[in-house]
């Protein structure tokens, strides 16, 4: 049962959201989570927080919008993909360029609906997504087409708003385009804290402070305590936006700062309650900015829980998250899928026992079926629906290729190439019905998972580890998610993993369990042996025999070690979960 709605801290309203499904889209190449609006919206759901009617779908800005910030020659310019392939570092067919600018079209417009939503009520709307901080009247750069902050004040005024704006602007990055679109106008001040500089252009209202490569927290926020309030005291603003950057985050993919999440909390509360001192009720816009990998949207959905709440809720991790997104795609309906609403209630593409599936991998050779039921086209439709194609796309494989090859003496096989040429391999799943790794106990045991990324490549800060000929693609959770919901929707006991290298049980030990209680005791040797060592020293380590079993002084082997995600509350009591 959903929660009672939380108010925001008895101060007014409580937040409305704004995101929109095809904001899944995201654009081919750029390293944002397509999935990151979902994700926040699902953990806020799974905590009580928010109802589906609470999100505001928006529409594409209109032309008449746009051309009050950008010029009709620069608009026109964004029909050739050449000029959208340049802004954006790519080249790009005519379709994906048309795609690119459909998306930043549709940003522009979620934030002019988010500054409708409080430009009347006051308070606070969050829009997932925008932030496009980069483009200016006459030029688009750093992935960033459209200005949609920009758009949104431009049609503000528009409408008769005469109060004076502000944009805070926290993204990594410095807020040029945003400068530049308002140069000349003394009443919407830029407030920018970046690295550095991107451009020399004078504003008549603009803060701009440099804090180089690897500000940590103490440094960021002695640069936004001194120079926030009195640009709030002078400007006294009547309208704010606040493009929240997730990017400034020591965890980022791409960011070069240091900024623990508690230290990007610290810096959300600060900014608010800035605002709020000067006027406890003004209109304020969040929208998102930079954010880079797996975990940019816990940055968001942190703020998001605080702005509902008053308190730090703490985002769970990445495989819970993926089957709370399911969850509230279940809940809405996800525009994506074909099914009807009664398909939706019930699942029923997963909607049988593991007595009815017989032995599991056994199907037409002809008809190439995943587990002797589902059809390529269905296998295809739950990749999808479970983010996992969306984020190959995101990655630059535009075309993917999903690929079922029926039951050989390995198990069914899913496989997913990036493009139509199969070519190159990205994903490479086989599955079987595991009745013999716990006796009386029926698992979907996972025989083999590939996911690689053969167009990135390894970094210092992110070496191979041991087994891997390419980095990985960052979709694990959500394949684990699939997996699990199909194990659970076919009511086996479990989902089995045979884990052939540590690093494996170190990023998923807090989902897996261990079969065997002296693997779990090796592993906490092995955990305590190397604190001091990066997974990838600690994993080389484990492989070079080079961490011994303190009882008989040999070296630890770590081979095929079996674990367990526990389904039934058999399995969890046989493995004392």
């Amino acid at each position: 049962m959903i929660g009672k709605l939380r108010r925001l801290s008895g101060r007014g309203p409580a937040v409305p959201f704004v995101y929109h499904p095809d904001y899944r889209r995201e654009l081919a190449g750029i390293p944002l989570d397509a999935m990151r609006g979902e994700r926040v919206l699902a953990f806020l759901f799974e905590e009580g927080l928010i109802r589906p009617k609470q999100v505001s779908l928006p529409r594409p800005a209109s032309i008449e919008n746009l051309r009050r910030v950008h010029s009709p020659e620069y608009l026109r310019s964004l029909e050739d993909p050449a000029e959208v392939g340049r802004v954006l570092g790519l080249t790009l067919r005519s379709e994906e360029a048309a795609a690119a600018v459909a998306l930043q079209r549709l940003m522009a417009g979620g934030t002019i609906q988010a500054s409708r939503l409080v430009r009347r009520s006051g308070g606070v709307a969050v829009h997932l997504g925008g932030g496009l901080h980069h483009a200016g009247p006459d030029r688009g750069t750093g992935f960033c087409l459209l200005n949609d902050v920009a758009v949104a004040i431009e049609r503000l005024r528009a409408r008769g708003m005469r109060a004076p704006v502000l944009v805070v602007d926290l993204d990594l990055h410095d807020g040029n385009g945003t400068r530049a679109a308002f140069a000349r106008d003394p009443t919407v001040h830029t407030f920018s804290i970046h690295n550095e500089r991107w451009d020399q252009v004078e504003a008549l209202a603009d803060t701009a402070v440099e804090v180089g490569a690897g500000v940590t927290d103490e440094r960021y926020m002695e640069a936004l305590r001194s120079a926030l309030p009195p640009v709030v005291a002078s400007h006294r603003p009547g309208f704010v936006f606040y493009v929240a950057g997730a990017d400034i985050a020591a965890t980022d993919a791409y960011g070069d700062a240091e900024v623990s999440g508690r230290g990007i909390l610290a810096r959300d509360q600060f900014v608010f309650d800035a605002l709020r001192a000067h006027d406890p009720g003004i209109p304020i816009v969040v929208v998102l900015g930079g954010g880079y990998g797996a975990t940019a949207w816990r940055v968001p959905a942190r703020l998001s829980g605080w702005l509902l709440t008053g308190r730090t809720l703490e985002p769970p991790d990445d495989l819970t998250a993926a089957l709370q997104r399911v969850r509230w795609l279940d809940r809405i309906g996800d525009p994506g899928s074909p099914k009807t609403t009664t398909d939706r209630a019930a699942d029923a593409l997963f909607s049988f026992s593991a007595e009815d599936l017989g032995a599991l991998g056994v199907g037409d050779e002809e008809e190439r079926l995943l587990l002797g039921r589902y059809s390529l086209e269905e296998v295809r439709r739950q990749l999808d629906r479970f983010g996992i194609l969306p984020q190959l796309r995101a990655r630059g494989y535009m075309e993917p290729k999903v690929e079922l090859v029926a039951s050989t003496g390995f198990g069914p096989t899913v496989r997913v190439f990036g493009s139509p040429e199969r070519s190159p391999l990205v994903m490479e799943l086989r599955v079987a019905l595991d009745r013999s790794r716990i006796p009386g106990m029926t698992l979907l045991g996972v025989e083999w998972l590939l996911l690689q990324d053969p167009q990135a490549e390894f970094t210092p800060w992110r070496p191979p580890l041991p087994g891997q000929d390419h980095p990985g693609i960052g979709v694990l959770a959500d394949v684990v998610a699939w997996l699990v919901t199909v194990a659970r929707e076919m009511k086996l006991d479990g989902l089995g993993f045979r884990s052939s290298h540590y690093y494996i049980a170190a990023l998923a030990h807090r989902h897996l369990r261990f079969v065997d209680p002296r693997r779990k005791g090796e592993f906490a040797v092995i955990q305590r042996a190397t604190e001091h060592l990066s997974l990838a020293e600690a994993s080389r380590a484990v492989a070079e025999g080079r961490i011994e079993d303190l009882a008989t002084s040999t070296p630890i082997e770590w081979v095929d070690v079996a674990m367990v995600v526990p389904l039934s509350d058999a399995l969890r009591r046989s493995i004392g979960d």
